[in-house]
């Protein structure tokens, strides 16, 4: 046998053990082929992939340059380079990489696909969203395409062109019910469209509640986004708890977390014990020391200018004071910008801030550092809207774990807890949740102050165009938060109130928001020009002056007002609001 049969031989070997997940051994048998035939282009071109599975990621880089050499003709170097670049951060020069894969294989749709998120990182929404389209053009039943093309389109709050790409997503693929279902429903309520996410809502919820009788069930992966994305939606398009909780049980309970669920360690200080266990007496919780200060971790990817950061900020600064075991994890797959104050602020506040050292981070990461650090009482802010924050909570990395501020309660075990109020919580509560309630005495969640622009002349009653003694209605109602009933119910009061005037600032598609209040005004007989539409603000600083100006504020439902609603209270603006059943409505 020649030296490059016994290449050839190897490298099969390789292929055959890449396969079975043997990744250390299948890289020895690429080096033995290299050592046999130097000039291999594709083995090295494959070590390279190797490498990167083995976590070496400079390794990587060097085995697929030396292929490229070998071969600048090498698709699947090209690509490989592209991938291992862009783990690396390096995302200019993988999107060079998957650019030459995409030229040389101008039909295959994986360097297009990786483009686009490559170029979605970059803050280039347009280019990449071309590149979905492109994808979706040679693959118009490609699913998993038309998801991401919606997720680009939405989080960058192109809400007319989401809405089209979700038209075109249930229309090309009829095999893919739930997940076009999910993004249409979830487009049309951002944009403001809830009597059409209404409807596709519960068309979806009663064909998930018949599946259990027929030949179908959904995937994982449809079962996750139904969890993050469908039921996120729930809350803003129904407010009736009894059947609420019972869809987030069915489909909760269906949920699989992609990182497996292990056992907690054992203690290694012998007085520790296994989060099964826990309750709230010292005895049976295993604390490290019951009279030594509590070691509290906190998760969330809102340690920035965002709601859950404003308002979590004040009490995490309080906590800081009360122990000096203050751990803070951020969850985002990606670090945090350190340039936002806000961030800063949560760095200096704790003991340890940790954050994701890759793009790739994952929540395994994350839950070894909690029990590493030994972790007493651990809070989620976020619940199901971040899904690294479910799968550590699945996990229970501490003994006792605890959902708070950002959403209502994950439905995850009835070994953790849910905060709230007697407010939030009424008696009686308890058979709608799977968490445990707890609740503060008075309120949930407390600031003490937020900043604003005392000097921004553009939200003035000058500038408006607003007399003095005209009585101003303020609504910050987003349009995932708007339907028509909310937007009658504040026509009416323009109506009953002469001369008065609303405000209207809140992100969401404009036309449609406009269009569903000029129909109202007509409808009731109200002039449209008392209703004036202002830009969404660059800064919260900049947006919270128009408090000034206000004299009401008018909140939503079925899902109320958070941080809109806080900032009224501490400028001193009376609330109008409707009591609902659900969690945050009775806030």
């Amino acid at each position: 046998m020649t030296n490059d049969n016994q290449a050839v031989f190897h490298f099969e070997n390789a292929l055959k053990l890449a396969n079975q997940n043997q990744w250390q051994a299948a890289a020895s048998e690429l080096q033995q082929a290299l050592q046999l035939k130097p000039d291999y282009a594709e083995a090295y071109s494959n070590l390279g992939i190797v490498w990167r599975r083995l976590g070496n990621l400079e390794a990587s880089v060097n085995a697929l340059e030396t292929a490229i050499k070998l071969n600048p003709n090498l698709f699947e170097a090209h690509f490989s380079l592209g991938n291992t670049l862009l783990e690396l951060g390096k995302i200019e020069a993988a999107i060079s990489e998957y650019d030459r894969a995409s030229q040389l294989k101008p039909n295959v749709t994986a360097p297009l696909a990786q483009m686009a998120i490559a170029l979605a990182a970059l803050g280039n929404i347009q280019a990449a969203a071309d590149r979905w389209r492109t994808v979706i053009h040679l693959q118009p039943d490609n699913a998993e395409a038309h998801w991401d093309l919606y997720e680009l389109l939405t989080n960058s709050n192109n809400f007319a062109a989401a809405r089209a790409a979700t038209i075109q997503y249930i229309n090309s693929c009829p095999h893919s019910i739930i997940m076009s279902s999910i993004a249409f429903i979830s487009s049309h309520f951002r944009s403001g469209i809830a009597t059409t996410a209404r409807e596709k809502f519960a068309e979806l919820e009663a064909y998930l509640l018949n599946l259990p009788h027929s030949s179908s069930s959904p995937t994982p992966r449809e079962i996750q986004c139904l969890y993050h994305n469908y039921l996120f939606a729930m809350p803003h398009l129904r407010d009736n708890l009894a059947a609420n909780s019972r869809l987030i049980r069915y489909i909760s309970g269906k949920y699989t977390p992609t990182t497996p669920i292990k056992p907690a360690p054992s203690p290694q200080s012998g007085n520790r014990v296994s989060g099964e266990d826990s309750s709230f007496r010292y005895e049976t919780l295993g604390l490290r020391n019951p009279v030594s200060p509590l070691k509290i971790g906190i998760i969330s990817r809102h340690f920035r200018r965002h709601a859950v950061g404003w308002c979590s900020i004040h009490t995490i600064q309080e906590l800081s004071h009360i122990t000096p075991h203050l751990y803070l994890y951020h969850t985002s797959q990606k670090p945090p910008e350190n340039s936002d104050y806000i961030t800063q602020t949560f760095q200096q506040t704790a003991t340890q801030f940790y954050q994701p050292k890759t793009l790739n981070s994952t929540a395994e990461e994350i839950i070894q550092e909690i029990r590493n650090d030994q972790i007493d009482v651990l809070v989620d802010l976020d619940a199901i809207t971040v899904k690294t924050n479910i799968e550590i909570l699945r996990q229970k990395p501490a003994p006792i774990c605890i959902s708070w501020l950002g959403f209502d309660a994950p439905f995850i075990s009835d070994k953790h807890y849910f905060l709230g109020d007697w407010h939030t919580l009424p008696p009686g509560r308890e058979p709608y949740y799977q968490e445990q309630l707890l609740r503060m005495p008075n309120s949930f969640v407390a600031v003490s102050g937020f900043e604003f622009d005392k000097t921004a002349e553009i939200f003035s009653r000058k500038a408006l165009r607003i007399a003095p003694e005209q009585i101003v209605y303020l609504s910050t109602i987003p349009g995932k938060k708007i339907n028509p009933e909310t937007a009658k119910a504040q026509v009416q009061i323009l109506a009953a109130v002469p001369h008065s005037v609303l405000i209207y600032k809140g992100k969401g598609d404009a036309t449609i928001i406009e269009s569903i209040y000029q129909q109202q005004c007509q409808e009731i007989g109200v002039g449209f020009h008392r209703i004036k539409f202002l830009p969404f603000a660059a800064t919260e600083e900049l947006h919270r002056s128009i408090y000034q100006i206000a004299d009401i504020f008018l909140d939503s439902y079925p899902y109320n007002g958070g941080s809109h609603t806080l900032e009224a209270l501490w400028f001193n603006l009376p609330v109008v609001t409707r009591v609902g059943e659900q969690f945050l409505p009775n806030g």
